[in-house]
Order: C-alpha cells, then sequence, then structure tokens
C-alpha cells in the first residue's frame, strides 16, 4: 500500500481522534469536586490518554472493525468515509451544546451506515448480511449493561462512604474524609483515563489497524515498531490534543450541570467507572465510558439525595439515541461522496 495513502489515513484518524478528545468527560468529577482546576484536569487526561491508547487499545480495535464487519476487510474508501463522518458529528456535538455523546455508538453506526450502502458502489459481499449481527448484540448488550453496572456499583460506593461520613467526628473528622477521597479520586481518574484511552482509540483507528499497509513492521533507525501500535500512538496523541483544545466545555457540562459534586461523592462515581471500564477494556468490549458515567453521576445524586438536573440529563439522553442513526447516515452520505470523487 502506497506510504502517502497510509499518511493521509493518519492523517484523518488523527482528526477523528482529536474530535473523540474533545468530548471526552473522563476528569469531569475531580473538576466537579473541585479536586482539579479545569486546565490541570485537560493536561493531565492527555497524557493519560496516550498512554492507554498505546497499551490498551489492540482488543477493542479489532471487535468494532473487522469483528463487526464479519471479517470481511475494510476499503480505503470505507475508512476514508468512516472516519470523516465520525469527526463531523463529534465536533458538532461538543463545540455547539458540548454533550458528552457516546463515541462507541459513532464508530458503529458510520460502520453499519458503510457497510449497507456499499453494494450501491458495486462492493460485493456487503449489505445487511455483511453486518456480523451477533458481534453487533454483544456490543449492543455491552452499552445497556455497563451503565446499570456503574449505576448500582457506584450506588453501593456512596452508600458506604455516607455511612462513614455519619461516624466523623464533627466538621474535622468530616473534612479529613473529604481529603482521603480527594486522594483516592486522583488515583481512580487515572486508571479510567488509561481504559478510556484504550477503549476510545479504538473508535479512531479501528477501521485503519486491519489494513495491509499497517500489518508489517517500520524501522526508525535502530528501532522497530510494529505497524499496527503507529495508528494507536497517532490516535492517542490526537485524543489529548482535542481533549486540550475542545473538551473544556464537555468537561464543565458533567461537572456542574447534572449534579452537585463533593470529593468523596465524585470517588464513589470514579470508582464505579474504573472498575467498568478498566475490565471492559481488558475483555476487547467496545463500552461507553459516557455512558457508565452519566449512571454513575445519577446514582451519587439519588443516594445522597442531592438534586440532579433531568433537563440536562434528558439532552444527553437524546443525544445518545440518535447518535448510531445519525452516524449511519453520516457514513452512507460521506461514502457516497467518497466514491464519487476517488
Amino acid at each position: 500500500m502506497d506510504i502517502v495513502i497510509l499518511a493521509v489515513l493518519l492523517v484523518i484518524g488523527f482528526i477523528v481522534a482529536f474530535a473523540i478528545g474533545s468530548n471526552d468527560e473522563t476528569m469531569s468529577p475531580a473538576v466537579g469536586a473541585k479536586v482539579f482546576s479545569l486546565k490541570a484536569a485537560v493536561l493531565l487526561g492527555a497524557f493519560i490518554n496516550l498512554i492507554g491508547a498505546a497499551f490498551l487499545g489492540g482488543g477493542v480495535s479489532e471487535k468494532v472493525g473487522s469483528d463487526l464487519v464479519s471479517g470481511n476487510i475494510l476499503s480505503i474508501d470505507m475508512v476514508l468515509a468512516i472516519l470523516i463522518s465520525m469527526a463531523i458529528w463529534l465536533l458538532v456535538a461538543s463545540s455547539t451544546k458540548g454533550l458528552p455523546i457516546s463515541t462507541t455508538q459513532c464508530i458503529v453506526g458510520s460502520v453499519i451506515g458503510v457497510a449497507l450502502v456499499a453494494p450501491a458502489a458495486g462492493l460485493l459481499g456487503w449489505g445487511v448480511g455483511a453486518i456480523d449481527w451477533q458481534v453487533m448484540l454483544q456490543i449492543f448488550l455491552g452499552w445497556v449493561v455497563s451503565p446499570i453496572i456503574g449505576f448500582l456499583i457506584s450506588g453501593v460506593f456512596i452508600s458506604l462512604i455516607r455511612n462513614i461520613l455519619r461516624k466523623a467526628r464533627g466538621f474535622t473528622g468530616r473534612e479529613r474524609i473529604e481529603q482521603i477521597a480527594a486522594y483516592g479520586l486522583a488515583v481512580f481518574l487515572i486508571v479510567t483515563g488509561l481504559s478510556r484511552g484504550g477503549n476510545d482509540v479504538a473508535n479512531a483507528v479501528a477501521p485503519m489497524v486491519n489494513l495491509e499497509g499497517f500489518q508489517t513492521t517500520f524501522n526508525v533507525g535502530p528501532i522497530s515498531i510494529p505497524g499496527a501500535l503507529i495508528p494507536l500512538i497517532v490516535g492517542g496523541l490526537g485524543m489529548g490534543l482535542g481533549l486540550i483544545v475542545v473538551g473544556r466545555k464537555v468537561i464543565r457540562t458533567l461537572a456542574t450541570e447534572v449534579v452537585t459534586l463533593e470529593p468523596t461523592t465524585a470517588l464513589a462515581a470514579s470508582i464505579s467507572v474504573s472498575l467498568v471500564m478498566f475490565i471492559g477494556t481488558l475483555l476487547g468490549f467496545p463500552l461507553s465510558g459516557t455512558h457508565v458515567l452519566v449512571a454513575a453521576l445519577i446514582a451519587v445524586g439519588y443516594v445522597a439525595k442531592t438534586p440532579v438536573k433531568m433537563k440536562q440529563v434528558r439532552d444527553i439522553l437524546i443525544s445518545w439515541v440518535v447518535t448510531v442513526p445519525i452516524s449511519a447516515f453520516l457514513g452512507a452520505m460521506v461514502f457516497a461522496v467518497v466514491i464519487m470523487v476517488f
């Protein structure tokens, strides 16, 4: 495969990763609890994203790439269409209302849209039959089950923490517990960031990881780099930059506009997200960290009897429902344009 084409794909993958990073709300509990400043949160999140993408991104990439389309190899035109359509919807959602949409839903919708319209472009072996609906069912169940588990885990931990707070002696005792929770929150957010980096980078580079051009080893002087690692690193860099440049708006949305947070309540939500996302990423399941975090925050508000801003939650839920069909539509339209151009 021409090195120029690979370079173009990497540039587009970087742009998609930038869009994904712009929609990364991982650090929002720490900002809402005033443990990290917004600036510190985006810088730390960017670094963690890169590490997680490089070392944990491989397994999930396969699930939302070749596995979803029954092992078929996506063509260059298809990869271009998928990446461009994802970037469009992610940047629109992030830059307008700051809604934390699911990047996993975004790529799945784009892949399905491209696969369904491919026969119209004369490509054999595609269409409805090319979608592995068993894999699709596994992904869908992950979207449904993971926030439920996140809600339950968060509810259990906030209940335990509230019991500890009740036994604290005076204001000083409560302050000490909140301070300890702040340190614990930082640790769990690092774990969550690593998992999200590995899980979300797949949404940016999965379509290109299995391309023939990335199945070889690249030599840079005395250093040999596995080809499949290059898209992961490029994706990690893109996500980090997107978080720094655009991601502040999405972080503010979940930090302040769903439920009021303190270090203890933020810790309960973060423990839940870190456990669900870390296990899911290790198992290669493309989960939505956004789904899990929002469910965890709602559980915190419910158990702690803190008002949950349901209008914001409703807007977020609507964005989740429409993301797959919008991404599928964009994928099909962009693919048609790509075919006409190339």
